[in-house]
Formats: structure tokens, sequence, C-alpha cells
């Protein structure tokens, strides 16, 4: 049974990805983040975006 996980960067549910702690990942914005030049615009967006990821991490400490 596959089952769609909302990924933190584009926001869409996919079925296929990677989970970090509790966040996910989807393959498609995973080979970008991977491609991105540190330079490139999209960079810092997805800077942004998986920042998310700690704020999940301090709620499951806390």
């Amino acid at each position: 049974m596959n089952v769609s996980t909302k990924c933190v960067v584009c926001e869409e549910n996919k079925e296929q990805g990677i989970h970090i702690i509790q966040a996910f990942i989807c393959d498609e914005c995973e080979k970008k983040i991977v491609a991105t030049e540190t330079d490139a615009p999209l960079y810092q967006s997805f800077v942004e975006k998986l920042k998310s990821i700690n704020t999940i991490k301090e709620e499951i400490v806390n």
C-alpha cells in the first residue's frame, strides 16, 4: 500500500521520498536540492523550507 506524505519543500503529497526526523522530502525535491548550486537564487528558498525540519525536531523534544 502506497501512502502519500506532504513534502516540506514543494508541499505536495507524494509517495516516494525520504523522512528526516518527522519531515518528508519527496524524491523530486531531494534531487533539486542536491543539484542546486549554493549561489543559485533557488538555494535560499530550499534553506528556508528545510529550516522547518528543525522546528519539527524541537516539537518532538519538548
